[in-house]
């Protein structure tokens, strides 16, 4: 089985690096770039689609599914990771921010905290190993398109490579070290064996 992983396209709070709702929707250029994705599809066989009900991942999906015409499944379990509600609409540098992320980090690996509303790393890594097992045992199309988030395909990506290895600092390390473009494809395979590749991360040359 092949599985394309796709980022959403560009929101204008993916330009100002603030933090997201779900109903955030795609800019006029994210837009663009989900077009320019169902292009690129339109020519690389695909039999079911899968995507975050996220407004952003939603609208990914319904641009590129006029070009693919297949059905969409939407699932929670894909969905970006959720962070406090303190968080939205607020730039990732702001002073208030940086202060509530150190104190999340302190509690990264405890799986009974929470500051309030959020998910903790442990139901994050859980929920994201619960797709990937959902793909393995139960999915038997063998193109598989999956519409999601940044942080939820490079969790992804590191439970692929390292299994239940993955620690916070790990991700965290992952994440400020590797960036995954709007609309960028990772491709992965799940081979006869039942396990997982990396055939590719951030592929993004239809942006040009």
């Amino acid at each position: 089985m092949k599985v394309y992983f796709i980022r959403h396209g560009q929101t204008q709070h993916n330009v100002l690096e603030i933090s997201q709702n779900d109903t955030v929707a795609l800019s006029d250029e994210g837009q663009k770039q989900a077009e320019i994705l169902a292009k690129r599809f339109s020519k690389i066989p695909i039999d079911i689609i899968f995507a975050s009900p996220m407004q952003r991942a939603r609208q990914t999906a319904e641009i590129i599914n006029k070009e693919l015409k297949k059905e969409i499944i939407y699932s929670e379990l894909i969905r970006e990771w959720r962070r406090p509600a303190e968080l939205e609409g607020k730039r990732r540098d702001d002073a208030d921010v940086l202060e509530l992320h150190k104190v999340l980090n302190l509690h990264q690996d405890d799986q009974n905290w929470h500051y309030s509303d959020e998910e903790n790393f442990i139901e994050f890594k859980n929920r994201v190993k619960k797709f990937l097992d959902f793909l393995t045992l139960e999915v038997k199309q063998e193109n598989v398109l999956v519409v999601s988030h940044g942080g939820t395909i490079k969790m992804i990506t590191l439970l692929i490579a390292l299994g239940d290895m993955v620690r916070p600092e790990i991700f965290f390390g992952f994440v400020d070290a590797f960036r995954i473009y709007n609309t960028s494809i990772t491709l992965c395979e799940i081979k006869k064996d039942g396990l997982w590749s990396v055939e590719a991360f951030n592929d993004h040359r239809h942006l040009g």
